[in-house]
């Protein structure tokens, strides 16, 4: 990436002073992609053992934030709509890969999936992000593709 990252260290999902956060590791392997990956906390028990659907939603949420933040260092979630593929037990590590498809004016367009460790897709996601500022993107306008 071409400039520093702005980071929230009270962030829930990555901020490295919340003392009830995640603290995710996130990287950046290709401008407009980001992955991570987490053991799932048993305290996010949904039923019987199994993951709550709105902690995958975060992940989810939170790993195509990232995506934008090589193109766009502030983005909001504007709307996201989530696929739950395959039930996932808490206690289990989970990997993170999202992606900035398209980037117009001060709209990215994001897919994001989550993986278990035998690098299924478990849950995906698409969303729309508003950025704070317009969006350039450099280089011809192309973005990587997905890793599926």
């Amino acid at each position: 990436m071409d400039r520093p990252i702005d980071r929230d260290s009270l962030c829930f999902c990555c901020g490295a002073d919340n003392e009830r956060g995640l603290h995710l590791a996130i990287a950046y392997p290709e401008k407009g992609t980001a992955e991570t990956s987490v053991d799932v906390p048993k305290w996010f028990t949904g039923w019987k053992s199994m993951t709550h659907g709105g902690f995958l939603a975060t992940l989810l949420d939170e790993i195509m934030a990232h995506a934008c933040v090589g193109l766009a260092q502030r983005a909001v979630t504007a709307e996201m709509t989530v696929r739950y593929q395959k039930a996932v037990e808490t206690g289990v590590r989970i990997m993170a890969r999202g992606k900035v498809e398209e980037a117009r004016g001060r709209v990215l367009s994001t897919r994001g999936w989550l993986y278990d460790a035998e690098g299924s897709v478990v849950a995906e996601a698409t969303a729309r992000f508003l950025a704070t500022t317009r969006v350039s993107i450099r280089g011809g306008g192309s973005l990587p593709t997905a890793r599926e």
